[in-house]
């Protein structure tokens, strides 16, 4: 978990160009275990951006290193704000499957947004 969490936080970094503040750490998917030993790979993207937070998704697998297989093992899901007060680059979805992740990162980066509210 501190692996993802440090990823997201680098791409977030790297994404705003500024040293960004985590706001949430949201839904984490756990699909399958990890055994210990295993290979694992982490890969992270920008799904949603509205003024100056960012909705960063961060996918974990599994590597098979004689078949190079992969399995999705957890999926996290952490909102981060710039430091900046200008807003971050626009995400502008091109595929579907982005599309998707897209309106995924929406829904969380809303529920994130909605309970802040509530709990304020």
């Amino acid at each position: 978990m501190r692996q993802a969490m440090e990823l997201g936080w680098a791409m977030s970094f790297v994404y705003s160009q500024t040293r960004p503040q985590i706001m949430r750490v949201d839904d984490i998917w756990f699909r399958k275990p990890v055994e210990i030993g295993s290979l694992l790979y982490l890969s992270s993207q920008v799904v949603y951006t509205v003024e100056n937070h960012m909705q960063i998704r961060v996918n974990a697998s599994v590597v098979n290193p004689t078949s190079g297989l992969q399995e999705t093992t957890n999926v996290f899901h952490f909102t981060f704000k710039s430091t900046s007060e200008d807003p971050v680059a626009m995400i502008v979805p091109k595929s579907y499957s982005e599309a998707m992740l897209y309106l995924d990162g929406k829904r969380h980066y809303d529920e994130v947004i909605r309970n802040d509210i509530v709990t304020s």
